[in-house]
């Protein structure tokens, strides 16, 4: 298969996931069908499936997609408003961590879809590389190994807080319960910061 076949396969399973993800806002998971989805994107229900197994292997792959698409604007902020490349870990991890928060909280309608599935960016990163999220994660991790991290271990924490945030900061802004966004913002951080600093 050539470059360009590989381009317009990519483009087509990306509007799929776009379609899936606007219904899916608008209508919730659990009341798009396939048929929805297939409609709305303009493609047979055959090629649907030349994609995708299933309903849950959509889902699945949108998570994926998503989170690594929410996680690399997450990571663009970050660079815009400083250069990582001077700042030390904690305060590296300290402003990723809160403006991954802002993020959370700026678009609460995308955890409606995601749930507290955001870790599962770094599951999209070994199944799909990017070469945007390859190049703002090659510094945290560099960042990490500068202070000590095995790569396999600065691969494993990054996980685990990317998961925990997101796990506590989505029931905190859905649901506000059982603590606020403002309530849980500060503990979350120096939770975080804890973990980083003892994890190695």
């Amino acid at each position: 298969m050539d470059a360009a076949e590989n381009k317009k396969k990519l483009e087509k399973r990306i509007k799929i996931l776009e379609t899936a993800f606007s219904l899916f806002k608008q209508k919730s998971v659990g009341s798009t069908a396939i048929d929805d989805v297939v409609k709305a994107t303009g493609i047979a229900r055959g090629t649907f499936y030349l994609y995708f197994r299933d309903k849950t292997d959509l889902m699945e792959q949108l998570v994926m997609y998503k989170s690594g698409e929410y996680v690399k604007e997450i990571f663009r902020g970050l660079f815009a408003e400083a250069d990582p490349e001077t700042m030390d870990l904690k305060t590296l991890a300290e402003t990723f961590i809160s403006g991954y928060i802002d993020f959370l909280a700026k678009n609460k309608e995308i955890l409606a879809v995601l749930s507290k599935n955001m870790s599962a960016c770094i599951r999209q990163e070994a199944e799909n590389p990017d070469p945007e999220f390859e190049q703002y994660y090659g510094v945290i991790l560099g960042k990490m190994a500068e202070y000590g991290y095995e790569p396999e271990k600065a691969h494993i924490i990054f996980y685990i807080l990317m998961d925990m945030i997101g796990s506590v900061c989505c029931d905190a802004i859905l649901l506000g319960k059982p603590y606020t966004i403002d309530e849980i913002r500060e503990p979350v951080i120096t939770s975080a910061l804890n973990i980083l600093k003892n994890g190695r």
